[in-house]
């Protein structure tokens, strides 16, 4: 092992077994690097921020940390550290464990046992700064033929809320009923939460309306997977994130392959206020009428007062009274006044 370093790292040390990363510390101290060893979770937390943060690959606590060391590293981003993450992987490992350990974007995964010489590569290897996480990007656009959105964000904690409240805030500009908009938000929300859980770091969302159909494409830079393999009808039921997918849109379309990413397309067939459907005009899930809504739906009634209109009770108050108009009585009384 050569003697010589290139920078000197701020080390900080949270493996669950002390008298190894004493060792370690040892280690690193002779190559001129500053290192402390913490004992407990609240050390990692609230002691001075390192260059590089050295844990186990796992989120089981130990005897001395209240929370494994991938929860210390989520904590630390909280917290708006984001140190060079080195995390050593054991018997206790799972296969989740280095899904998340990729989703919170750790820089090197060791294997135990562990060389001396590994660590030290490990530290002292050429960084770049470290990626922050991206707030989420939206463009929105509304046409009165075809209507479209995108989202760009970050495969972090509540990214799937978040695209999820952007995308059916959206519908419901678009007047795309309640019920619809249920189902749209809560198979985005199982879709980015499994992009999430599955290692990607970043997800783009497209959506797409046109008279009858929206459609919801879902594209990540994760590692991906065996389409074939994982798509069978044994996993198309409701204890699946597919599954439900599959219950809740008319169409769902996944195109993945292991290193290329993972891209979802999502169709969900839409009702909204159109006045050109001969059978029936159903605004019975509408929350308000936007102005055009109310001119069109005025000008259908004056046309034909037996134009099968749906409408909701409180729906049906408004529609009355704009129907009787204004008492001239009160807007002459308010004309004297003003």
């Amino acid at each position: 092992m050569s003697s010589r370093t290139t920078d000197q790292r701020a080390v900080l040390l949270a493996l669950s077994d002390t008298t190894v990363a004493l060792a370690f510390a040892r280690i690193l101290d002779a190559r001129s690097h500053s290192s402390i060893v913490a004992e407990c979770a609240l050390e990692v937390l609230e002691g001075e921020p390192s260059d590089t943060f050295i844990a186990d690959l796992s989120s089981t606590p130990s005897e001395d940390f209240a929370i494994g060391g991938l929860d210390l590293l989520e904590d630390l981003h909280s917290l708006g550290l984001y140190p060079h993450a080195i995390l050593i992987a054991g018997a206790e490992t799972t296969t989740s464990d280095y899904q998340r350990a990729a989703r919170l974007g750790v820089d090197v995964i060791l294997e135990r046992p562990l060389r001396p010489e590994a660590l030290v590569e490990a530290v002292e290897a050429p960084r770049t700064e470290p990626d922050r996480p991206m707030t989420r990007y939206v463009e929105r656009g509304l046409g009165s033929a075809s209507s479209g959105m995108h989202i760009l964000l970050a495969a972090e904690h509540g990214a799937a809320e978040a695209a999820a409240r952007d995308l059916i805030g959206w519908c419901a500009r678009c007047e795309i009923v309640p019920s619809t908009r249920a189902r749209i938000g809560t198979s985005v929300a199982e879709t980015i939460q499994n992009c999430v859980d599955h290692g990607a770091q970043q997800i783009e969302l497209t959506a797409c309306l046109d008279r009858s159909m929206l459609t919801v494409t879902i594209e990540d830079d994760g590692p991906g997977f065996e389409a074939v393999r994982y798509l069978s009808a044994d996993a198309l039921d409701a204890s699946s994130g597919l599954g439900r997918m599959h219950s809740l849109a008319e169409n769902v379309s996944v195109r993945s392959e292991l290193g290329g990413g993972t891209a979802v397309t999502l169709e969900f067939r839409v009702t909204t206020a159109d006045f050109e459907d001969g059978v029936r005009i159903d605004l019975s899930e509408l929350d308000f009428f936007s102005p055009e809504t109310s001119k069109e739906l005025l000008a259908t009634l004056s046309e034909d007062p037996d134009a099968p209109v749906i409408l909701s009770p409180a729906l049906a108050v408004v529609v009355g009274r704009m129907l009787m108009g204004p008492d001239p009585s009160r807007v002459l009384s308010e004309a004297l006044w003003s």
